[in-house]
């Protein structure tokens, strides 16, 4: 395989598709007024290159760190790493050089487009990549500061919808940030399940994940209460802020999410049993958000 295949896999092209959820969430949102589809289509690029950005940063300082090196419970390709750097089929310059190449064009790009739409959108833009660069990079590294790690999460993809709704109005779009915060909760739960594999290496590491830090009924607790804030944010959108109802449609996830919190608190799991529960929660929230996009589509 090439060098530029291997590339492109290391950045997980698989994974990106929440975000690609996340920007036609914005899209679709109600507005008075739509952006040019060249726009948004270009926009669409640069949040997928800061989503692929960040996957080859957290590569590169989880081989730094030792944790994907020292990952023997790994379960592929959900955790652990792409492993381009610990199967000697990259080197880590070439890693992270490309993740700070996308990571300069995105800025670029992202510059371009408020130029054509709206300033407003630079804090929007400077805070998404500064924290698609802190989550992994330090003196930050928020992915081993416990709660925060979730935390970035959630506020990146909030303002993936809050970007892309922004880009239709060419102005903030508060009204998004109840529906972009239901959004970025739910997908931070992503990351909550699949810190349980990685448990024993992000400890040699020192990555103070929240699994690294609770026992699995705590990380349940937290698993619950942030989907149960996640709802709740999106029951504000829809009595505050004209949310279509339609979104309500969602609730028809609960029992996933219920399912997938119960099997986070249960401590006795084969691979092949947590490999089922990471499978399982990301179908849970890829259809909450595939749902939400559809409901607000309709109900537009």
């Amino acid at each position: 395989m090439s060098k530029a295949s291997n590339l492109f896999l290391a950045a997980r092209p698989a994974f990106l598709s929440i975000t690609l959820l996340g920007c036609l969430i914005g899209l679709v949102l109600p507005s008075n007024t739509k952006g040019a589809w060249a726009i948004n289509l270009l926009a669409i690029g640069l949040a997928l290159s800061v989503h692929a950005a960040a996957n080859l940063l957290n590569d590169y300082f989880d081989h730094l760190n030792g944790s994907d090196q020292n990952n023997r419970s790994r379960i592929t390709p959900f955790t652990g790493g792409s492993r381009y750097i610990q199967n000697q089929l990259l080197t880590p310059s070439q890693i992270y050089g490309l993740g700070l190449i996308l990571m300069v064009v995105c800025t670029v790009l992202g510059i371009y487009i408020c130029s054509k739409t709206t300033w407003q959108l630079i804090p929007v833009g400077m805070i998404g990549v500064a924290v698609a660069w802190s989550y992994s990079a330090p003196p930050l590294e928020l992915m081993s500061r416990g709660v925060l790690g979730e935390a970035a999460i959630a506020i990146a993809w909030s303002l993936l919808v809050v970007g892309f709704a922004s880009l239709q109005e060419n102005a903030i779009a508060f009204k998004s940030i109840p529906i972009g915060l239901a959004y970025g909760l739910m997908v931070s739960n992503i990351l909550l399940v699949n810190q349980i594999p990685d448990i024993e290496a992000d400890q040699l590491a020192r990555k103070y994940t929240l699994a690294t830090t609770h026992t699995r009924q705590g990380l349940s607790y937290w698993y619950t209460g942030i989907y149960i804030t996640g709802y709740a944010f999106q029951f504000s959108g829809i009595y505050f802020f004209d949310v279509p109802k339609e979104s309500l449609v969602t609730l028809l996830l609960l029992p996933m999410f219920l399912l997938c919190g119960k099997g986070v608190s249960n401590p006795e799991k084969t691979n092949d049993q947590t490999r089922k529960l990471i499978v399982r929660n990301m179908i849970a929230v890829h259809l909450y958000s595939l749902l939400l996009c559809l409901s607000l589509l309709k109900g537009a």
